[in-house]
């Protein structure tokens, strides 16, 4: 049985071809590349089932069930968050008001790790979620991502003029390096102190695990060990896939 598997982010779209639980194939494209361009690797393949998480605007779906009419494949199935899925239970009072690539990801981290997890995903926007070791979903927390936080800045300034640069060093010694700095301090000091804080309030040891664009930039700057999974939604994706069938 071969699947195709759709994370789309805010801002880049990953998918996974997979035949009775091996890889076949992957890639990864950016949102505004058209599905004939990202999808270009998958011609000739045939799917019996197409599985998506979406946190995209509705016209992606529209897109992408035109793309599988188009190429006579099945129609998409989009996944929502649920109250309760695959030993996970959703800790908002509206279980569809949390973020489905949260929801996934949520799910594959409590499959593959113990004890109690804070699943971190690093990309347009931070988001934190924490999960006891029995499956129950505590809730989270949702802050500025990087990118967000620089746009913002240089919105609001007229002096501010920040190039790309790996933001690793202590002290910035021009605008861009401070600039980078600064928010790479700020998101590294929020994981550690809620990590710190929550082995404070529930007296165990937290497994941080770390997804999203910008995990492993975030991993290399946080002072205690965590774990990089950088296809945790796909995989969340296809364990909830698994129990469907």
């Amino acid at each position: 049985m071969r699947q195709l598997f759709i994370d789309l982010g805010n801002t880049a779209l990953k998918w996974q071809v997979v035949d009775n639980g091996y890889l076949l194939k992957q890639g990864r494209a950016l949102n505004h590349i058209g599905l004939d361009v990202a999808f270009a690797a998958l011609e000739g393949y045939s799917f019996s089932t197409i599985h998506v998480s979406s946190v995209g605007a509705d016209d992606f779906n529209v897109q992408l069930t035109t793309w599988a009419e188009k190429n006579k494949q099945p129609c998409p199935t989009f996944i929502a968050s649920s109250n309760e899925a695959c030993g996970v239970t959703n800790g908002y009072k509206d279980s569809s008001q949390l973020g489905v690539d949260r929801w996934l990801a949520l799910i594959a981290a409590h499959h593959k790790y113990s004890g109690m997890l804070c699943i971190v995903d690093s990309g347009t926007a931070l988001t934190m979620d924490v999960v006891t070791e029995n499956g129950r979903h505590l809730g989270g927390y949702i802050v500025p991502g990087s990118e967000l936080m620089k746009t913002s800045l240089l919105a609001n300034t007229q002096k501010v003029n920040v190039q790309d640069l790996e933001a690793r060093g202590q002290f910035g010694t021009n605008t861009t390096q401070a600039v980078l700095f600064g928010i790479n301090q700020m998101l590294q000091a929020f994981v550690s102190k809620k990590v710190l804080d929550i082995e404070a309030e529930y007296q165990l040891k937290v497994s941080t695990i770390l997804t999203g664009g910008h995990a492993q930039a975030l991993a290399d700057s946080l002072p205690m060990p965590v774990y990089v999974e950088e296809d945790l939604v796909i995989q969340g994706l296809r364990l909830l896939a698994e129990q469907t069938v």
